[in-house]
């Protein structure tokens, strides 16, 4: 999958937060990015195994899932970590159980509008726990 220039940030709201225990996938993503804000984005937020995964809203619904937003310093190398850890094969997405797709987040503080690159769940979610304050952390790790 070719990264669009355009798109420099990426939007997190599962294992890879600040606040996560999984420090070696974070510590990871800090050395390749710049923390922007927090930020919210429309999803329907599951609970996979012990980490999350985020579907689209279908029609009609309005649902927020909460995270982080960084800007991108270096994506190819990002993106190379990232794709294996979160199982995207851009040659094979269809088989894959995360897909890299870009959507809009709303930053917190200022409210800013902006389009983030996000691994969206691509699986069956028919058996999953919705969690629906869309708040990974808040609602699953107290």
């Amino acid at each position: 999958m070719e990264i669009e220039e355009e798109i420099n940030h990426i939007f997190v709201y599962g294992t890879l937060l600040s606040q996560y225990s999984n420090i070696e996938s974070h510590d990871y993503l800090k050395k390749y990015t710049e923390f922007i804000d927090f930020a919210t984005m429309e999803g329907n937020l599951f609970m996979v195994d012990y980490y999350p995964g985020v579907v689209p809203c279908t029609k009609g619904e309005r649902n927020q899932v909460k995270g982080e937003v960084y800007k991108l310093n270096n994506p190819k190398l990002l993106f190379d970590f990232l794709d294996k850890y979160e199982e995207f094969n851009p040659e094979d997405p269809e088989h894959s159980e995360y897909v890299r797709k870009t959507t809009t987040v709303k930053l917190k503080k200022s409210n800013q509008e902006l389009t983030a690159w996000v691994y969206y769940f691509n699986q069956d979610t028919a058996d999953l726990e919705f969690l629906p304050k869309g708040d990974f952390l808040g609602e699953y790790h107290k």
